[in-house]
């Protein structure tokens, strides 16, 4: 029991550090805090290794001691090489536990003057296998997806500045609903435009999805009303309630926003592959009616709805393993889980974005089949 309390404390000062790093929070002891500078670093030998163990109140813990040699490699230090002792807790649940040849970024630690005390692991440098990542990504598109692959990432490029937006906005003070709801639509058009063209499937598009995103905002927000959830039932929203940002945030507003976001991309795919069907369907048959072409696109919505919604739970499942797995290994009842403000508010956000799915398709099929009739006509 005392072990797991010491576990509980170091955690909650290694979150700590991450607000602090976030948020700009300083303690008051440290209130000139400034992030520190980092240098890039390769880490080209370990020149010792030494295992111990470490009594303190809540029993006796192991710890692994590395004296590292390394060698930085940008800024006014390229070149140099220096030593950096890293120590390695059993108690820390996140520990960087470094080898000869890998990358990390590397920060010093001075004292009142000026003078140079130490040098610390800030982290592994794992950017540069991110952008070597992103660049394959970029590559295959325009390969595989020729023209159309080339506006899927002007799309992203468009969708990435959206967000962009929107978090800032929130940031800046602006009310969280509204900004969702103006960027939803701004990327919905821009997206279906860009990636149909300016034609009745794109429109129809645009009307199913814009419908489905605002009906599963709505829902959401409803059911957290009734159902008295407050949104901080994550560390990081708490973290972002409790900071020393001069904004006060709309925790309920950013939930809405959240919701739309997380299922406008489903639901776009959906409504797009309706819109198209009917398209086709239209070209190939012109004398069919509005209401056959409304059941056929209804056929085809069917058939998408039950990948489409076994996606969205996925999704929304997949980010929360670590979690369920510690309900399971804790025993925990389904009482006590199921009403969890953080479980409830992942089980609203699910079910409210698959209603919004579902609620898309006939919306989606009813709009196309009532204008490509009316263009025939």
């Amino acid at each position: 029991m005392m072990k797991e309390k010491l576990n509980m404390i170091k955690r909650m000062m290694l979150w700590s550090i991450v607000f602090m790093s976030l948020f700009g929070v300083s303690l008051e002891a440290q209130n000139d805090y400034r992030e520190p500078e980092l240098y890039k670093g390769e880490i080209i030998e370990i020149v010792s290794e030494e295992d111990s163990s470490v009594q303190t109140s809540g029993g006796e813990y192991y710890r692994r001691t590395q004296i590292l040699k390394v060698e930085l490699l940008d800024k006014e230090k390229e070149g140099e090489i220096i030593e950096i002792i890293n120590n390695v807790d059993e108690v820390m649940a996140y520990t960087l536990e470094v080898e000869a040849g890998d990358d990390i970024y590397v920060f010093f630690e001075y004292d009142e003057e000026g003078n140079e005390l130490a040098a610390h692991i800030h982290e592994f440098r794992r950017d540069k296998d991110i952008y070597i990542l992103t660049a394959v990504f970029i590559i295959l598109m325009v390969i595989v997806g020729g023209v159309k692959g080339l506006k899927s990432l002007i799309t992203l490029g468009l969708t990435v500045a959206g967000i962009y937006y929107l978090l800032d906005g929130i940031v800046s003070g602006g009310h969280p609903i509204f900004l969702s709801i103006v960027v939803s639509f701004v990327l919905t058009i821009v997206t279906m435009f860009l990636v149909a063209g300016f034609n009745l499937k794109a429109i129809s598009a645009i009307v199913g999805t814009f419908g489905g995103v605002i009906i599963a905002g709505l829902i959401a927000l409803l059911v957290s009303n009734t159902s008295n959830l407050t949104g901080l039932g994550t560390t990081e929203a708490q973290m972002l309630m409790y900071s020393d940002h001069p904004v006060a945030f709309n925790i309920h507003g950013i939930l809405f926003a959240s919701i739309l976001l997380g299922t406008l991309g489903a639901v776009m795919d959906v409504c797009m592959s309706i819109a198209s069907a009917i398209n086709e369907v239209t070209e190939a048959n012109p004398l069919m009616s509005a209401m056959d072409l409304f059941k056929s696109g209804m056929n085809i919505g069917r058939d998408v709805m039950g990948t489409m919604v076994n996606t969205l739970i996925l999704a929304y499942v997949g980010t929360s393993v670590f979690l369920i797995l510690i309900f399971m290994v804790n025993d925990i009842s389904y009482v006590d889980i199921v009403n969890m403000d953080l479980v409830a508010t992942e089980i609203v956000r699910a079910i409210s974005g698959t209603i919004g799915l579902i609620c898309a398709i006939p919306l989606t099929a009813f709009v196309s089949a009532t204008l490509e009739k009316k263009v025939v006509n």
